[in-house]
């Protein structure tokens, strides 16, 4: 797409995009390219991309996050040098939203995206009660893009149920969010697909193959 150098992922609650945002600045780190990973999800006290700091920094990925001793207080602190990435022509900025309306953080950034460009793409796992559906998954374009002010360029299909994903859970998810790409006008820019279904893929949407790398507490 044009203006990707900026990546913003949106999605609901349980969509997967902080997993897909952490691994595809990963994928553009391994490309050569210089990348800075931001944590924009001001809600969640889990579900973070600062989780996977560690990870990242051992990757040289800049790490764009509230201060790590705040990382699990459930606090709107916004992530500290933003401007600085997203003004770097050098740096590929992938931003890691807050689940629903939670996007609204991205407003406050809306004239620095509108100045340097970006791509938003709505991350979709019909597996999720909000998105199990063509209305659901419409309805979540239009409130999202509202609150987040950005405006969506794509969707990406991420159906899954973590590790009991089985390949039939990714093609009716995909059936579904072609669906409602076609009756947005919006392109399916990837279909992702947990990196254990690889072998044996071949469907029209580019193929992401997703590796897990957030530990959650409850995996202890």
């Amino acid at each position: 797409m044009k203006n990707n150098r900026i990546t913003i992922m949106v999605g609901e609650f349980g969509s997967g995009k902080t997993e897909l945002a952490a691994n595809y600045a990963l994928q553009l780190k391994a490309e050569g390219k210089e990348t800075a990973i931001v944590d924009m999800d001001l809600m969640k006290p889990y579900f973070r991309t600062r989780e996977n700091r560690e990870l990242l920094e051992q990757h040289n990925i800049r790490v764009i996050a509230p201060d790590p001793r705040l990382a699990h207080a459930d606090l709107p602190v916004p992530p500290q040098n933003l401007i600085e990435v997203l003004s770097s022509d050098n740096i590929h900025v992938v931003i890691d939203a807050g689940g629903g309306e939670s996007a609204i953080a991205l407003g406050q950034y809306k004239r620095f995206f509108d100045q340097f460009g970006y791509q938003a793409f709505l991350v979709v796992n019909t597996k999720r009660p909000f998105t199990s559906d063509i209305n659901g998954i419409i309805n979540a374009y239009q409130r999202i893009e509202q609150a987040a002010r950005v405006k969506i360029s794509g969707l990406v299909s991420n159906t899954n149920l973590g590790p009991e994903t089985t390949r039939e859970h990714v093609e009716q998810g995909l059936a579904i969010v072609e669906q409602a790409a076609a009756k947005l006008s919006l392109p399916v820019i990837w279909l992702v697909i947990p990196e254990w279904l690889q072998p044996v893929a071949d469907y029209h949407p580019p193929l992401f193959v997703l590796k897990p790398c957030t530990h959650y507490p409850w995996m202890d």
